[in-house]
């Protein structure tokens, strides 16, 4: 069985509040307020200042924090060509995210061996290596499915994770029970991080019983779900380019890139030189892009090598299930749901796979 210790609210205060004191913080927060239905705000993560700003939510957030590890817009080099100098730009500082449910850990893990592979990203590496990873537990909504692609639950990636429990009753009359989280600690930063700034208890029996039965309804709550064994599905997806599904959700697709700005596992940018007003000096700077844009396959000349919608959905829907798996070993989708949750039009990835699974298994028995 893991080791798990136990942290009390007040101590979980502690580690929050010893944390934004030393590093630069990320988490949980919720934003909108006046936009949503409730008035409490969306789920998505924020900086954090003080302990109050954090929100711990069970339900996913609608954007990933791969912006954190991986900048919408970065600047790689300075350059002047006046007087014919450049200089590298690594830009890293010592920061925590907070809130990371298992998907995005695992989500997290694949960046890592993204920008690891062949000639090394030092960017990415750089921030990544000064990033304190804490994980938290989750339930998931109508959209996620992580428990049919092998990423419900994570044992490495993250420095500490927080189970929610209630705490260990007190003696006769000394009050309610302390409501608090069970620690797991995967690193050595992660012990040295816990043990600097809180103090933790020896986890109780009747709180791995507690545990145990959450993760149970959580595995018991899911409705989306993928049709067929996670190893399966670049098979399946290999036979699918003239499947008609692509000209259907094609004919729908707005092609905005929202799937690929909300995706934790998408990794395409450009690289753009910028000039500055005198001409002289400029930056050269990397911007996220998607497969999902129009422009994104195009070359000089005006050619395009995926013209049509559907060309580009299908595209992007290998990604995640098949052309990446042969050189890392993973599917690149996480279950997260995400871009299903922000499709303008309602394409599902989800319900998308589960008619390529039908048609693949149709053509089996012909």
């Amino acid at each position: 069985m893991e080791k798990f210790s136990f942290l009390s609210n007040k101590e979980f205060r502690k580690l929050v509040e010893g944390l934004t004191g030393s590093f630069t913080v990320y988490g949980t927060v919720r934003k909108d307020a006046r936009l949503s239905a409730a008035g409490d705000g969306f789920p998505a993560y924020g900086r954090i200042s003080c302990f109050e700003d954090l929100v711990l939510g069970l339900t996913p957030t609608h954007l990933s924090a791969k912006e954190f590890l991986f900048p919408q817009r970065e600047t790689l080099l300075k350059f002047d060509i006046e007087k014919m100098t450049h200089a590298a730009v690594v830009e890293a500082v010592d920061q925590v995210i907070i809130g990371l449910h298992p998907c995005d850990i695992h989500a997290v893990g694949l960046m890592d061996r993204v920008f690891a592979y062949g000639k090394p990203d030092v960017n990415y590496l750089a921030r990544r290596a000064k990033t304190v990873i804490i994980g938290t537990d989750c339930m998931p909504d109508r959209f996620c499915f992580c428990k049919s692609v092998d990423t419900m639950n994570v044992d490495a990636g993250f420095d500490i994770f927080l189970h929610r429990v209630k705490g260990v009753e007190p003696p006769q009359g000394a009050g309610p029970p302390q409501n608090g989280f069970l620690v797991r600690t995967a690193t050595d930063r992660g012990k040295t991080i816990l043990s600097k700034y809180a103090k933790a208890k020896k986890a109780s029996l009747k709180q791995l019983d507690e545990i145990a039965a959450f993760e149970k309804k959580r595995e018991d709550s899911f409705t989306a779900h993928i049709d067929a064994p996670a190893g399966q599905l670049p098979e399946i997806y290999s036979k699918s380019d003239e499947s008609p599904v692509w000209e259907r959700i094609g004919a729908i697709c707005y092609g905005c890139g929202s799937c690929n700005n909300v995706c934790p596992t998408c990794y395409c940018f450009d690289v753009k030189d910028e000039m500055k007003s005198n001409l002289n000096e400029g930056e050269r700077v990397r911007v996220w892009d998607g497969c999902t844009l129009e422009d994104f396959a195009k070359v000089t000349g005006g050619h395009n090598f995926r013209r049509t919608r559907s060309d580009r959905l299908r595209h992007r829907f290998n990604r995640k299930f098949n052309y990446l798996t042969g050189r890392f070993g993973a599917l690149f989708c996480v279950g997260c749901g995400r871009c299903s949750r922000t499709c303008l039009v309602q394409i599902n990835i989800s319900e998308v796979t589960n008619e390529l699974i039908r048609e693949y298994n149709a053509k089996k028995r012909q």
